[in-house]
Formats: C-alpha cells, structure tokens, sequence
C-alpha cells in the first residue's frame, strides 16, 4: 500500500476553502481518503503541515474516511502558492504536495488577530479612553487638594 502523501491523484489531496487568503484569516481543510486511516492518531485524528499555516493542523474524523479541520495562515506568510502535506513518515524523496493553499498580497487580512499587531502605524495616538480617564481624575484631584488647601489658608 503506498503512503497517502507519495499518492498523485485527487484522491488524497487536501481540499481548501477558501483557496485564497490573507494572513491572519482562517481556512478550513478536508480530505477524502481511506489511505489515510494507518496515519491517524488514537484520537483518529491525522496532521496537516504547510509554512503558510501557524502552526501543525490536526483534522478530526467527519465521516467513516473522510476528516476536516480548520487552520490559521500566519501573520507573516509570504504571498504565493504554499503546499499542504500530511504529516506522516514519507522519505522526503517520495513526499508529494497534496493540496495548496494561496496566500494574496496586501498584509493582514482587516480584522484578523495580526491586523491589530501590524505595527507602529497601527497604533493609537496615545490619548485613548483610558488615559484621558486616568488624566481627568488626575486634575480632579489637585483641583480638591488646591481648594482644601486654599480654605485652610482662609481660616488661620
């Protein structure tokens, strides 16, 4: 029986969607593939790698041969094609891509968790709600020590 990653052919090969994607957005993974069922864990689970991604994705059995999982593209991925490969014991000369995911231009998709940590520009200007909060107790403050201190004076 040959390994599902040295297998060619859509039957072992990793579906994506969607296929193209930002950094910082997610992408769901799926696979049709009774090969696979000697990789699997023992919570029956089988890996996922790609340097797009942020880390190994493990897919979750979703039916009787098939399983699914969800992975995050990493906040500095590089635009471009990436490979998906299974994470099994192939030789390196017999591993073969078994899917691709797109990583598009234009940095951090809006809203994902890395758009919020792209950078100086991103940052606020420094009066947020909280410091202008913490400056106005501030004055109040010596605004009370300035009249208490004032109407001592009056009385002695």
């Amino acid at each position: 029986m040959t390994s599902a990653a040295a297998q060619a052919g859509r039957e072992g090969e990793l579906s994506v969607a969607p296929g193209s994607v930002r950094p910082g957005e997610r992408v769901t993974l799926s696979v049709l593939n009774p090969e696979l069922m000697d990789q699997m864990d023992d919570d029956h689970r089988v890996t996922v790698r790609s340097d797009a991604f942020s880390g190994p994705v493990k897919l979750a059995p979703s039916g009787k041969v098939s399983w699914q999982g969800r992975a995050t593209v990493r906040c500095d991925a590089k635009p471009g094609e990436h490979a998906l490969r299974f994470d099994e014991p192939v030789p390196p000369e017999e591993a073969r891509t078994n899917g691709k995911v797109r990583v598009e231009a234009g940095g951090a998709a809006p809203g994902a968790e890395c758009a919020a940590k792209a950078g100086p520009e991103s940052e606020p200007d420094g009066w947020t709600p909280v410091t202008l909060t913490i400056a106005a107790a501030s004055l109040a403050a010596l605004a009370a020590l300035f009249f208490f201190a004032v109407r001592r004076q009056r009385h002695l």
